[in-house]
């Protein structure tokens, strides 16, 4: 061995020694982090005690719907139906001494909500007689205090309203109007609204408002981002209420939200459903449709067609414990899963062994689903390489096991099939970060790191250029402007 390769050697062996500990805290932090519940306050008001509001039938059922949904993704659930300004005050200051145990919090409103002079107003239902300003919002709860209340840096906030309605008030008072009032959004947080400005929600036909029902269609689909999520709840809004109602939403998150990363499902069930698809032959082709794509991943396509299926044969269900299902390690599942994977391989293959759809083939399958449990974050395109291999060696890491080959093969995908939830945490984005630098003056001065300085940059090729710009913050579809809600 050379001497610089002994000086490198010793360098990296002291640097793993200083820094063990400091890396061993950092995990225990970020495992600290994961186990911190999360909490959502879901409220429907629906029955007004003053014959002066409009009675709102869907919103105790939005609330329930929910408050369901979100126990089922690991929520710890509070719900109030048809509360009083007493009880919501008393709902919400209740929660706050326990605040720093969530990782993060979901407030979810449904009811009658106004906005004067850019201020927005939860309507409590004892709310008084709208005689004036001051009788409608004595006993009403300001949203932009809700958020002071529940928002921070530590812990991310998402604020769903279904409450935009036309202001009692009308043409009486010049500080009332149509649209939604900007909002003053905390730090780490998101707020969506169930239609954009300078517009009205409708309490909708069925059972639940629009807004609500795409948010449920939408809420339990396996790695869905909030962000892709809330897309899908705006399109199908839309849709849903033929072009009149486009929710709108404001973010100010740090990093990426899943609100299934704690969900658990029946591996059995799972299994279940998958064979039960592929005995019926027209749910088995539209299986095959949906695997054509290359970043639909084989769960969730059969989470979504288990929902047409008869009653009857339903499989699927999702537990409430936390704990990955013990029938995980049923080797009865994992057979019949393998069999039933092995056959749907055959099927997606020409008599000539060609792909009959681009994004079917084995690669692609894995990294669908590697990419569902957070591990893979590089395009799906099917080419196995390091990055592919990276991946799964991080998934087997976390759920601890043992392969000597990181290749693609059926097992690998059985076993990611039947996990749910997040494996793997993708990174917060980096922060920059101030450093002091010294002048040819002697003075400090102070600058961020990873920040575009003004001063041209020399490139290994020598061409001078300056340092691309950070990205721009993730903003959802936009900030509300303007009135009611």
């Amino acid at each position: 061995m050379t001497p610089l390769l002994r000086l490198a050697r010793t360098v990296i062996l002291l640097a793993m020694t200083l820094l063990g500990p400091a890396a061993m805290a950092a995990t225990e932090a970020d495992n600290a982090q994961d186990q911190r519940g999360r909490l959502a306050i879901v409220i429907g008001n629906s029955n007004y005690q003053s014959a002066r509001y409009e009675d709102l039938a869907n919103a105790a059922n939005d609330a329930t719907r929910l408050s369901e949904a979100l126990k089922r993704l690991n929520f710890e659930v509070a719900t109030g139906i048809d509360m009083t300004s007493v009880q919501l005050n008393d709902l919400f200051r209740s929660y706050e001494p326990k605040l720093n145990s969530y990782s993060a919090v979901l407030i979810f409103y449904a009811g009658h909500g106004v906005q004067f002079n850019g201020e927005n107003y939860l309507l409590p239902v004892d709310t008084l007689d709208p005689e004036s300003v001051a009788k409608l919002t004595e006993r009403a709860v300001k949203l932009n205090d809700v958020i002071a209340r529940f928002t921070s840096r530590d812990r991310q906030t998402f604020i769903f309203l279904d409450a935009c309605r036309n202001n009692p008030m009308g043409s009486r008072d010049p500080s009332a109007g149509n649209g939604l009032a900007q909002i003053e959004a905390g730090e780490n947080t998101f707020v969506a609204f169930a239609t954009e400005p300078g517009k009205v929600t409708v309490d909708g036909t069925g059972s639940n408002s629009p807004f609500t029902t795409a948010l449920l269609q939408n809420l339990e689909i396996p790695g869905l981002s909030i962000s892709d999520m809330m897309i899908r709840v705006r399109n199908e809004t839309e849709q849903l209420t033929v072009g009149n109602q486009v929710p709108w939403d404001q973010s100010n998150l740090r990093e990426q939200f899943y609100f299934t990363e704690q969900q658990v499902i029946d591996s059995q069930q799972l299994s279940a459903t998958l064979n039960r698809i592929l005995e019926v032959p027209s749910m088995k082709e539209k299986l095959l449709v949906q695997l054509a794509s290359a970043d639909s991943d084989l769960q969730s396509a059969v989470l979504l067609l288990g929902k047409e299926l008869p009653s009857s044969t339903r499989s699927v269900e999702v537990g409430t414990d936390g704990q990955q299902v013990a029938s995980l390690e049923l080797g009865g599942t994992r057979k019949t899963v393998t069999s039933d994977i092995e056959s749907l391989l055959v099927l997606g293959k020409s008599q000539d062994g060609e792909d009959k759809a681009p994004g079917f083939d084995l690669n692609h399958r894995i990294q669908t689903e590697l990419s569902r449990v957070g591990c893979y974050r590089q395009t799906i395109d099917g080419v196995w390489g390091p990055g592919s291999r990276k991946a799964l060696g991080e998934y087997l890491q976390r759920t601890k096991q043992n392969r000597d080959v990181l290749e693609p093969n059926v097992d690998v995908l059985g076993d990611l099939f039947l996990r749910s939830g997040r494996i793997c945490r993708e990174p917060a984005p980096a922060k920059p970060v101030k450093t002091a630098t010294m002048e040819s003056t002697g003075k400090s001065k102070a600058k961020t790191t990873g920040q575009a300085s003004g001063r041209k940059q020399k490139t290994s090729g020598g061409t001078a250029r300056s340092r691309p710009a950070a990205p721009p913050p993730d903003i959802g579809a936009g900030i509300g402007i303007g009135g009611v809600f």
